[in-house]
């Protein structure tokens, strides 16, 4: 709603991967290196992880985006997978039918598959994505994959992307672990980083005017954040959704202390002591919904913070009524 107010041609805060707008870090670049690095090595296998929203998803999407030349990738995204449920993924991603359903039939259709595509010299890689949710016996099954030889190495190189417990679920099977060539950690990104990343989606999205986020608010998103992209898009489109319903071409840094609890989910008594107390009060307590019968009643600061909060969001939601009765108006 805010895009042409802020002279934007593209949404620039989206929480869903976008690999044309990935910002790539130092770190960033060197994960895209190892990854590319496993689809051309004949040993490679790479483990990539980091925390929700650090970037994995959005780079394994740039990563296939770029892929040139002779070779089949299959690319797995969904991992609440059964014992042979993984076996037979593989084999659709493949183009394959399975013609008998069984973990050894669909295991020996795998190999004359691996086996045909290293006769004819393609490289078949293995790209799986929220790898951490895999059993063991899912892992199990890919390090005997990446066991199978043809005459110019392993026939089957992996990629694994995931939360960091997907490390320690590799590492836990040392004979799994051995064969990972590289594994490679996302950290959140630093302050310099941020402003770089939040000035970058802004560029990508058509902004061409004055700078939105100052010093100041970039160092409070840094920290509210810990510098994951996913929670800085979502901090930095609350607070354009909030300029926009007061109509302001300014980012005032009080909304992203007055929104934090809607965005992240966190307690209100938590983001009521990095705060200052909410400037509008006006609705009266006992309109304020409880929790339940068995609920503790809320402290006089909770109620503030309570308050406070849905107070802005009806100003907010009242303003954006407005806006968009005009504009209605305007184009009937």
């Amino acid at each position: 709603m805010y895009l042409d107010f802020f002279g934007l041609h593209r949404h620039p805060f989206r929480i869903t991967p976008e690999d044309d707008f990935i910002y790539m870090s130092q770190q960033h670049s060197r994960a895209y290196v190892y990854m590319s690095s496993a689809i051309w090595s004949s040993e490679g296998f790479v483990v990539i992880s980091g925390e929700i929203g650090s970037g994995k998803t959005t780079l394994l999407k740039k990563t296939i985006r770029n892929l040139e030349g002779n070779l089949k990738l299959l690319n797995i995204s969904y991992t609440n997978l059964e014992s042979r449920d993984l076996f037979a993924l593989i084999l659709r991603k493949a183009g394959l039918e399975v013609n008998d359903d069984t973990k050894v039939a669909m295991l020996f259709q795998i190999t004359e598959y691996l086996e045909k595509m290293a006769a004819a010299g393609t490289p078949v890689i293995l790209a799986i994505d929220e790898a951490q949710n895999l059993t063991r016996e899912n892992l199990e099954d890919i390090r005997m994959l990446t066991g199978m030889e043809s005459m110019g190495g392993p026939s089957m190189r992996v990629i694994l992307l995931g939360q960091p417990e997907l490390r320690q679920a590799i590492t836990a099977i040392p004979q799994l672990a051995q064969r990972v060539k590289l594994f490679f950690h996302l950290e959140g990104l630093s302050q310099a980083e941020t402003a770089e990343y939040i000035d970058y989606r802004l560029l990508v999205s058509g902004h061409g005017g004055n700078r939105l986020f100052d010093d100041d608010t970039v160092r409070e998103i840094h920290d509210i954040s810990g510098g994951i992209p996913r929670l800085i898009n979502k901090l930095c489109d609350g607070m354009l959704m909030c300029a926009y319903s007061e109509d302001r071409p300014f980012i005032d840094p009080y909304d992203l202390k007055s929104i934090r609890t809607e965005l992240l989910g966190e307690e209100p008594e938590l983001a009521q002591r990095k705060r200052p107390t909410p400037r509008a009060q006006s609705i009266p307590r006992d309109n304020i919904p409880t929790l339940g019968a068995e609920s503790s009643p809320m402290t006089d600061r909770q109620w503030r913070t309570v308050a406070g909060s849905l107070e802005r969001i009806a100003d907010a939601l009242e303003r954006i009524e407005s806006r968009l009765a005009v504009r209605d108006s305007e184009t009937s």
